[in-house]
């Protein structure tokens, strides 16, 4: 039996990547499901308009919010199951998204990645980074990006 290491974003695409992972792949596999939430940057006020001094930083605030995210991401986590319809265990983790989910798959011995690629252009990828490249660069086993477009208008 594989290990399969299921990623998302919270986003619908992602949902819909990892729905079509499972039909590729099948169902009689080990499945994870992770969400990697970003670390909160919370600047406290400064002193004055023009301080220069370097932004001081609210640890107690950031750790609430990054409770706060995580929770949130278990409990979307928890609900995949049935829209899966597999039996995945629940990962939440902190950090960047591409190196956390290469370090998670090196952590649990995955033996393929699924994630989804929202099929951003080369300048997007340029400005922001992509996850799935990097995961593709990095990852210690093979990687299943699903490329989804947004079919929704707005």
């Amino acid at each position: 039996m594989s290990t399969v290491l299921l990623t998302t974003d919270g986003s619908d695409l992602a949902t819909a990547a990892m729905v079509r992972g499972v039909e590729l792949l099948g169902r009689d596999h080990r499945f994870l499901a992770l969400a990697v939430v970003s670390p909160a940057f919370v600047p406290a006020a400064a002193v004055s308009p023009m301080d220069s001094h370097p932004t001081v930083i609210d640890p107690a605030l950031e750790e609430e919010i990054e409770a706060e995210d995580r929770a949130e991401s278990a409990t979307e986590l928890a609900d995949l199951n049935a829209v899966l319809e597999v039996d995945a265990v629940p990962l939440v983790e902190t950090g960047e998204p591409g190196p956390t989910i290469c370090e998670v798959a090196a952590r649990v011995g995955a033996d393929v990645v699924v994630l989804g690629s929202h099929g951003h252009g080369w300048l997007q990828r340029v400005l922001l980074g992509s996850v799935s490249h990097h995961v593709l660069q990095h990852a210690p086993c093979p990687v299943l990006v699903m490329r989804l477009e947004d079919t929704a208008e707005g």
